[in-house]
């Protein structure tokens, strides 16, 4: 989550501590997103949106980022999963 958090920053527009269409659009390819058109960034805020205010907050972001990462997700799964016997740790993560 300190990695997500790391990312938000730099995307972040430092005035309203939220990603906006224009600091995504200036900040992204500064941190080596693939350049992008005005629609796709106008749609990955959108998706990630959950007050529909037209932009990101910490948790959408971090929301949009588990759930469009597959790796993400499947470590998110683990943690809810967490066995008590951490033996079986990796047969969960891989069975999932």
């Amino acid at each position: 989550m300190q990695e997500l958090a790391k990312g938000f920053d730099l995307l972040a527009d430092p005035r309203s501590q939220t990603i906006t269409f224009q600091s995504l659009k200036s900040n992204g390819p500064m941190i080596g997103l693939p350049q992008m058109t005005d629609c796709e960034l106008h749609r990955m805020i959108s998706e990630g949106d959950s007050y529909g205010r037209g932009e990101l907050d910490l948790h959408d972001f971090c929301v949009l980022m588990v759930r469009t990462s597959p790796v993400l997700m499947r470590m998110a799964k683990v943690m809810l999963h967490w066995p008590e016997d951490e033996t079986n740790l990796t047969n969960i993560y891989y069975n999932m």
